[in-house]
């Protein structure tokens, strides 16, 4: 899994690439961390090349959300799969988190 980040008007994006799984879902927590994101200000997950998502990749995106929100931000999933979707339905994860099509839309909310 690579994950790269870059800044958007609204904030800041992490590109997530690859697999998330038990092996390096730590990476994605500590990488959000880092990203010292200030109060009010928006964090979008770009999951447009995310191939792989297993139980305790979901745990690190609900506890990157969670970490993001207690701090006063946002955080977005851009750019979803449609496997991804129906994953984030199933559990039910898609009344969490908000979910867009593009990291362009970020600057229409």
């Amino acid at each position: 899994m690579t994950i790269t980040a870059s800044h958007a008007p609204a904030g800041l994006v992490l590109e997530v690439a690859g697999d998330l799984d038990h092996t390096n879902a730590q990476q994605l927590r500590h990488s959000a961390q880092e990203t010292a994101l200030p109060p009010g200000r928006l964090l979008a997950m770009d999951l447009s090349k995310l191939e792989f998502c297993d139980s305790s990749g979901f745990t690190a995106l609900i506890a990157v959300r969670n970490q993001v929100v207690s701090a006063g931000g946002e955080v977005v999933l851009v750019a979803v799969t449609a496997n991804m979707r129906r994953l984030l339905h199933l559990t039910g994860l898609d009344q969490v988190f908000d979910i867009r099509d593009t990291v362009a839309l970020l600057t229409d909310r």
